[in-house]
């Protein structure tokens, strides 16, 4: 039996004097029904974590632009999506900037295995975000 657990970032442009993006972090599950850390698997089963992000214009930057799956390790990906991540929520409790805000805190785990896909999508959405509206101090060479 396999669990799906399933992370939603919702972005998009808004048009008023300039643009405004918002960036939303949503698990399917609540805390009260999951504890991840303390989830009893059985044997047999498996965890499987999904990015599904709701911008068609990062769909189509995401074919264009992402080398492919196996370029980078999942190690080196976890690496900077824990670094990128504590950028992300930085500003989000401290960004006095009225554009591309993070509008909602994100929770990554580097003790947790989400797998090789969604770290990639997950490097790749914040490469995304940065081109559009250079969020991150750090970044990876190649930004």
């Amino acid at each position: 039996m396999e669990r799906f657990i399933k992370f939603f970032i919702l972005s998009g442009f808004f048009m008023f004097t300039g643009s405004f993006v918002f960036s939303a972090l949503e698990r399917e599950i609540t805390a009260d029904t999951l504890n991840l850390k303390e989830a009893v698997v059985e044997e047999n089963d498996t965890i499987e974590y999904e990015l599904i992000i709701f911008d068609p214009r990062f769909s189509h930057w995401y074919v264009r632009e992402s080398r492919p799956i196996g370029h980078y390790n999942q190690s080196y990906l976890e690496r900077w999506n824990k670094i990128l991540t504590d950028q992300w929520n930085q500003l989000y409790h401290t960004s006095r900037r009225r554009d591309c805000v993070p509008e909602v805190y994100l929770e990554y785990d580097p003790d947790i295995d989400y797998g090789m896909k969604f770290n990639h999508q997950l490097f790749y959405y914040f490469k995304y975000m940065h081109e559009r509206c250079r969020l991150f101090r750090s970044k990876p060479g190649g930004w």
